[in-house]
Formats: structure tokens, sequence, C-alpha cells
């Protein structure tokens, strides 16, 4: 399609450039004239009449989620009209850049380039330790951490298509990988946590807060602060008296950002600390925390609190724990999530269920500020792309008030190129009839079953007599017919059927083996050591490489080796699982030990008390009950 642009548009250039590949434009003079009118009022409007177009917007951004209308809306080759108001001043994504995986500067563009497009105008790369201190060679050594010139790189790149970007760090825990180094012992309080009243962690804080924002035009910064459990308790012990932790947080808070106003910059903060130590289970999402109001007060006025919550599904409760944040004297910034944190896979089931009532209600309160957040706990073996009809999602809610499921199909498949029903599908592995997907954190049956480990077989008994290898296969089925109808996504929608295949022949195998090892089935057993544990290990090799693939196009190589190495342990217990099955059907073992054992329920988990299939996310917990 051609286009040929009018009135107030050089501005725009260069990032019209940028998407022009993305949307199949051609800027040309013989082009369907469209004139560009930037207004004060905080609308967009896309018109086609007569032949000649029309964009009006306010924001950079409006732009060219206008233009993007404009192009689906031509296709159709008749006259239109499409008025959109925004209802966030600011709506983004935040990427988890510090659990190993560090994406390439590529990747971010790319991830910009439908941002633009989608209408998200804010991104925020996670870095607890992933971004460069000149004089600090250990922070952030062999974790891929961004140069300045990458981030430099990335912020113009964003710049062009009206996106701020915010550099998001920690200033006081979540910073395990960096004071691991025994260099780093003056500074540390716990493991976990920097050491507060201490000039020498303030002048390092000073440190990072510099090479953290200089790369960016932004004078806003994400300073964490979140989940300081250990605050005040370890080493801070042995050096002063017992505080209490809100004490601490706001002193350290005050202090940090004695050093931000030195350099003009505005600092934003996780709110969870300032709600657990009222709480008396320690509790973030607790509805009995009463803050007194002389402690609201004594929070910096200039710090912008996140309420962070992608676990509830109610609206009354987004309702009071904005009405909670709001007693600061100030609106709160909203960060929901996109499931990518759940293992290899994701989870738009909890997605939109607590992204809707989140959005709904900070829609209906005015709170103008909202971000994705994607995680990617315990190794980031989720790839950032399954996210992104969850940021199409936020997307919509920023510029209706209510979002349908017809209207964000045909605008994610628009903006993407993407199968709507193939991401429903991908997101479906932990969304088995069994499973309980509406707890605050639902059930990871994809992720613990991909590792377990066959003989020791920790969740057989959760699983058992629940068809999980009929509900992975029937989802492979879903997806296949996609692969050949898309050249741009078949890499995703090929990781998750090699995903499905591995989890249909593996989630039942230890049950299948107990089974015949104890009715003394050895011929069953014999085919399951010669042809069932062969073919799992021939698919388990072509999911690693699959996913090897996805890992290197995307991210910096740094932390592929943790998947390696759980990949690698995988392959090797099938081998010994196949020796152990093999020895005792040839007699050279009178039985297998591993096999013998009872099996329990994880983690005392009950069937008959709660409901669902069990969880867990760590893999250190799935393999083994042996320490690793």
């Amino acid at each position: 399609m051609k286009l040929s642009f009018l009135g107030e548009w050089d501005t725009l250039r260069e990032g019209i450039e940028k998407l022009a590949p993305q949307l199949e434009i051609e800027i040309s003079e013989d082009g369907i004239p469209v004139k560009v009118v930037k207004s004060s009022k905080a609308l967009l409007e896309v018109r086609l009449e007569n032949g000649e177009g029309l964009i009006t917007y306010q924001k950079t951004i409006h732009f060219f989620r206008a233009l993007g209308l404009f192009v689906e809306a031509s296709r159709k080759k008749e006259a239109f009209r499409i008025i959109e108001q925004p209802y966030f001043e600011t709506n983004g994504v935040m990427f988890d850049c510090s659990r190993n995986a560090v994406m390439k500067t590529e990747t971010a563009q790319t991830f910009l380039r439908y941002m633009a497009i989608m209408g998200l105008n804010v991104l925020m790369m996670y870095t607890e330790d992933t971004y460069t201190i000149d004089d600090e060679p250990y922070f952030g050594y062999m974790r891929g951490r961004f140069s300045k010139e990458e981030l430099r790189v990335i912020d113009d790149y964003a710049c062009s298509l009206g996106i701020e970007v915010i550099p998001c760090i920690q200033t006081l825990a979540h910073l395990s990988t960096y004071l691991k180094w025994s260099h780093t012992s003056a500074i540390q309080d716990t493991e976990d946590v920097l050491l507060v009243e201490n000039q020498k962690t303030y002048d390092f804080i000073e440190k990072m807060i510099v090479s953290a924002s200089s790369p960016f035009r932004s004078r806003r910064i994400h300073i964490g602060m979140d989940e300081a459990h250990g605050l005040g308790r370890g080493r801070y012990l042995d050096l002063h008296e017992k505080k209490d932790r809100y004490t601490l947080m706001t002193q350290h808070l005050n202090q940090v950002e004695r050093i931000l106003n030195k350099y003009g910059l505005r600092p934003m903060i996780w709110s969870d600390m300032y709600f657990r130590v009222w709480s008396e289970s320690d509790a973030y999402y607790d509805l009995n925390i009463e803050i007194p109001v002389e402690e609201t007060k004594k929070v910096p006025e200039n710090v912008q609190m996140v309420y962070w919550d992608y676990y509830n599904e109610d609206e009354a409760f987004y309702e009071e724990y904005i009405n909670k944040h709001a007693a600061f004297g100030r609106p709160p910034v909203f960060a929901g999530g996109i499931w990518t944190w759940h293992g290899p896979t994701i989870h738009y089931e909890k997605t939109f269920n607590t992204t809707n009532p989140a959005l709904t209600v900070c829609k209906r309160k005015g709170v103008q500020e909202v971000f994705a957040t994607l995680w990617g706990d315990n190794g980031a073996e989720s790839n950032f792309f399954f996210a992104l009809l969850g940021m199409q999602l936020f997307a919509e809610h920023g510029f209706h008030r209510m979002v349908e499921k017809n209207q964000l199909k045909k605008r994610f498949e628009f903006c993407t190129g993407a199968h709507y029903e193939a991401f429903i599908a991908m997101g479906k592995l932990d969304v088995h009839p069994k499973a309980n997907i509406h707890a605050l954190i639902p059930d990871s049956p994809s992720k613990y079953l991909l590792w377990q480990d066959i003989l020791l077989g920790l969740f057989d008994r959760n699983i058992e007599g629940h068809g999980f290898s009929r509900h992975f296969q029937n989802i492979k089925e879903q997806l296949q017919g996609y692969v050949h109808n898309s050249s741009q996504w078949g890499q995703l929608y090929s990781f998750m059927i090699k995903l499905c295949t591995v989890l249909s022949i593996k989630s039942e195998l230890g049950l299948k083996i107990s089974e015949f090892y104890h009715a003394n089935r050895k011929e069953e057993l014999k085919g399951i050591a010669t042809k069932e544990l062969n073919l799992l290990e021939e698919a388990v090799k072509e999911l690693r490489l699959c996913h090897r693939k996805q890992w290197l196009t995307n991210n910096k190589p740094f932390g592929w080796e943790i998947l390696d190495i759980r990949y690698g342990g995988l392959l090797t217990r099938i081998d010994t699982a196949r020796d152990r099955l093999l020895s005792y059907i040839a007699g050279e073992i009178d039985s297998i030990a591993e096999v013998e054992e009872k099996k329990l329920f994880y983690n005392s988990y009950s069937p008959e008390v709660e409901k669902g299939v069990g969880k867990e996310i760590k893999y250190q917990r799935i393999v083994s009950t042996n320490p690793l």
C-alpha cells in the first residue's frame, strides 16, 4: 500500500520508515494522500473519505497506533472513520532481563515495533545486575549485561516511535547474583539485601543509578525495593540495634531519593514492603492491612508507588487495594502481569482472568499509568514472544472501556500477523480440567512434568488417573494446523508442539513403570525401556534444539547454559532409567529401589482438601529431594 503523508509528519518520518516493512506500506508521492494533524485533545482519529485520508493524534504513540488502524481499515477499500480515546497516560511493558535471558538489541527493537503499532508507550528492561558499571567488573559478569551503548541504541529506537524507556533496577534487595562475590561483603546485609545505614552502600547505589540512567532520555527511574524480606535481619543486627522494617525502608528510601535528586531523577518503587510490615502474616494482599496515616506521610512525595498484582481475579479486590495505595497521597502506578514465568509455556487463562478486572478498575478509578510485567523466574524457560497476545490485551484496554474478544482477535492478528486461536491454545498447557487455575498461584503441571525424574516421580500421585497424556496430545493436534500456515510464527508453534510431544510421552510414564513393575509385567517394562524411552529421548533432543535456536536468536548466549544443564540432566536420567529397567528385567538386580518406594503427594498436597494437581516452578525442587 502506497501512502503520501501531508501536513505535520516530518518528525514522524523516522518511525514510519521503521514500521513500513511490517505494515507493508511505502511512502510515495502517488500514494493515498493522508493528512496528519497534531491535536491538543487526548484522542486519535483515522478517516478515509473520497480517496483521501486523515490521521489526528495528540501523542506520538497515538499516531503510530492510528497508522496501524488506518492501514488495517484501508484493506477493505471503502470509506471509514475511527475515533479512539486513550484511557491511560502511559501503558507499557516490562521485560525481565535478570533471570538469565538478556534480550539482544535487535529483539528489543522488534518488540518496540509491535508496541508502537499496538499503542504501548513505555518500555522497562528489568535489570538487577545486567547493565554495566564501569569500575565494577563483577557487576553482571558472565551474565550478558547490557552495555551503555546497547541501551542508548534501544532508547534512540524507542524515541523515534514515541516510546519512553525507563530504567528499572534494584537498590535494596534482589541482588544475590552480585552480592555472591566476596568483595561485596562490606555492603551486604543478607545474601540478597544491601546493608542500609552504611555509606559504602550509598556510594555503590549512586554508581548504579548513574550507570543505569545515563543511557536514557527519561528522567524517571524504577528503583525496585520489593521483597526485601531480610532487611535489617542479617549483618545489620551485628552492627546496630534492631529496628522495624518500615522505619528502615523509609530511611533508606529518603537516602536514595537524595541521590536521585542530585541527578534530577524521579523514582518509582514496588509498594509491597510498605504493606507487608503492617500485615500480621507478612502478606502483600491482606485486606486487613491498615497503614497509619502518619506513617504514609513519611514516604517522600516525589516517589511513585507501583502496585503490582498478577494474582487476584476480583474487581472488588483491585478497587480496595487501589484505594489503600491512594492513602499515600498520590495515585499509584499499576503493574499487571502476562504469565511468562510459570515454566516453558505461558498461562493465558490466568493472564486474562487478572488483567481484565485489574485494568477495568484502573480505568474506573482514574489510574493513569499501567504496565505489564513479563517475568522470567527460575531460568527464563519461556519465550517472551509468547506474550504478544497479552501485550495486545493491555493495549486494547488502553483505548477501549471494555475489550471484546472479536475486537482483540482482529487487532492482534493485524498487529502481529499471528493466529489468535494458536496463541490461546499455547496458553492452555497448564489448563487441565483438574488443574486449579483460579488460585493466586495456579497449578504448573507443564513445568514439573517436563523436569521431574521418571523413576523418582515426585508428582506422580498428583496427576494419577487424570489423563495428562491425552491433554497434551489434544493441544498438539490443535497447533499442528498453524505451523504450515505461518512462516513468521511457525517456530513458536513448533516449539510448543515439540513440548507437547515430550509431555504426552513423559507425563504418565512413571505411573506406567510403577504399575507394570508392581504387577511383575516385565515384557511391558521391556517395551518402555526399548521403545518409549527411546522415543522420549529423541523428542527431548528435538525440543532442546528448537529451544536453543529460539534462545540464541532472541537473547544473548549467557544463561542458556542453565537450560543446557537441565536438558542434559533430563537426557542422562532417561538413560539411567533405561539401564535400571533393563538390569531388573535381565535379573542383574533384584529390585528398583526408586520404584519400590511408595510415592507421596508433592509437598503434602491432598486432593481431598485442595483443588487442583499441585504447583512448583523451582527446578531444584522438581528434580529431586536431594541437595542440588
